[in-house]
């Protein structure tokens, strides 16, 4: 089945733009010049993503995105706002109105398709009746790591620590060939008790790392810690996490004795679990 999105801007040319992309990836896009009207399509044609500009007449995206949430039958509808500034303030009033992801002008066309995707994907999940807090499968790992590839010097001695807890990890997968990569991330994010996403200068950039945070949010399921300074994703900034900046590997260090804490407070001490 086609996905059916709309784009609200009262740009034509920006929507002329984003409907360009989204429908050589294959998506029907529905259009809107103003809040009123995106709040009408949306009651008429019930999409299953909307892009909304912040800034338009009549009503502007974040009332808008208010208004859908607050709507018992549309408050699932992902939505993902547009701005001109990624500081700006109404992006963190957006996502406090429940926003579930942003883009800013100019938008980057493969962001765009990514994050549309991963959004896509779990609504899906909630539209089959399913949840990301409860595994599909017996027997998942209990902890899902979420990194940028170039911070895996950083993650194999975290991995090594929760699992020398007894917790099993997944992380740095091997996949069979002819497996598709997507789809099994999404098995294993799943599957997952509890996601760990490690920020770092390189996984903030990332679509992946980004897409795999959002599905552990919306989960309950996210424990994010930081591997450097750098500052998070706005989407990201209102949850608390851990700092392993400074982390030399110690069992000691603070940062990973709270992240032992906060994971056994969630889903239980693990079965290996040594003294």
């Amino acid at each position: 089945m086609i996905a059916r999105i709309l784009v609200a801007d009262d740009n034509e040319t920006n929507r002329d733009i984003l409907a360009t992309r989204l429908q050589a990836s294959g998506y029907e896009v529905l259009h809107a010049s103003d809040g009123e009207e995106a709040l009408a399509v949306t009651q008429q044609h019930r999409p299953d993503l909307i892009l909304l500009d912040i800034m338009m007449p009549k009503l502007d995206g974040i009332e808008v995105c208010k208004r859908l949430k607050a709507d018992a039958a549309l408050h699932l509808t992902p939505v993902i706002l547009v701005t001109a500034k990624a500081d700006s303030g109404d992006v963190v009033d957006g996502l406090d109105a429940g926003a579930d992801e942003y883009l800013t002008k100019p938008v980057d066309q493969k962001a765009l398709v990514a994050r549309v995707k991963a959004l896509l994907r779990l609504k899906a999940r909630y539209d089959a009746g399913g949840s990301p807090t409860k595994p599909k499968q017996p027997g998942g790992t209990d902890l899902f790591i979420s990194y940028s590839h170039q911070d895996l010097p950083s993650i194999k001695p975290l991995a090594a620590a929760l699992q020398k807890r007894g917790w099993s990890v997944w992380f740095d997968q091997k996949l069979r060939a002819g497996a598709t990569f997507d789809r099994v991330i999404e098995q294993a994010l799943t599957d997952a008790r509890a996601v760990i996403v490690a920020w770092s200068k390189n996984s903030v950039s990332s679509d992946w790392v980004r897409a795999e945070a959002t599905f552990a949010l919306e989960g309950g399921k996210l424990f994010p810690v930081r591997l450097d300074q750098t500052p998070l994703p706005l989407r990201f900034i209102h949850v608390h996490t851990l700092n392993l900046s400074d982390w030399d590997g110690s069992a000691a260090h603070q940062g990973l004795q709270a992240l032992l804490a906060h994971l056994t407070e969630a889903i239980g001490k693990p079965g290996g679990a040594t003294a």
